[in-house]
């Protein structure tokens, strides 16, 4: 590969999709179900245009990273469970996250990162506060879900029936995906209504998506919060790219 020009994603197989600036409906309406309270007040957020992995990082692109770093493989690498080569990488850390995403920047020439959680919430729910990707009925057939039993991972891309209003696939179920913020129960309270960020610190980082995992229904929702500290590696969470549209 030469080294005097920059690459694209799209050359090692990551295609990005395009999300217009413009405001969204972010968090959930108070309710007795389908709900966490750190989910309120529902509001409206306006973000800056950026672009966002149409799928979640597999095995295969992240083996890249691994094969020009020489650096430590995912923990879950050797289980058929969720090595194959298409599935999303998983056992990664928030911390093994920005590594890769250093070496693609280093590649590149860009200025990939990990999303914020009101960009990754928009670009799964779309502007007209959807509970699902795909709409506001829970459809057990429209991504890799604990129900489905599989109990495994599978290929990104694999439910084309959960694409989300701005054409991102597998945004609910197969893999949680880390976000860049760390969560605080009280974050919708007090951020601002404009590329909103997360807590300034924090012990956890936020994961978004849901995953093959149990309570399927429930964590696929689009508005769905949960977090992990940033030095976990747990077989249910991956990631996907993003870039601001002005970089």
């Amino acid at each position: 590969m030469s080294q005097s020009r920059s690459v694209t994603i799209d050359e090692i197989g990551y295609p990005l999709v395009y999300v217009p600036a413009g405001p969204f409906l972010m968090g959930t309406v108070p309710t007795p179900y389908r709900k966490t309270d750190h989910e309120e007040p529902q509001r409206e957020v306006t973000l800056d245009a950026f672009y966002i992995g149409k799928l979640p990082v597999t095995n295969a692109q992240y083996s890249q990273f691994l094969e020009a770093k020489r650096g430590h493989p995912p923990r879950f690498h050797d289980d058929p469970r969720f090595n194959a080569s298409d599935c999303p990488v998983v056992g990664v850390s928030w911390y093994d996250t920005l590594a890769y995403l250093t070496w693609l920047n280093e590649l590149t020439n860009g200025s990939y990162r990990l999303p914020t959680e009101a960009e990754w919430e928009k670009t799964s729910r779309g502007t007209d506060g959807r509970i699902y990707p795909w709409g506001n009925e829970w459809d057990v057939s429209k991504g890799n879900f604990g129900e489905v039993r599989l109990k495994r991972t599978t290929p990104v891309g694999n439910y084309p029936g959960g694409v989300s209003p701005y054409g991102c696939l597998d945004m609910g179920g197969n893999v949680y995906e880390w976000c860049n913020d760390w969560f605080h129960p009280e974050t919708y309270k007090y951020s601002p209504a404009a590329n909103p960020g997360g807590a300034a610190d924090g012990r956890r980082k936020v994961i978004r998506g849901g995953s093959w995992v149990p309570r399927g229904e429930f964590a696929a929702r689009c508005a769905n919060r949960a977090a992990y500290e940033p030095t976990e590696r747990v077989h249910n969470v991956g990631l996907r790219v993003v870039i601001s549209a002005a970089s």
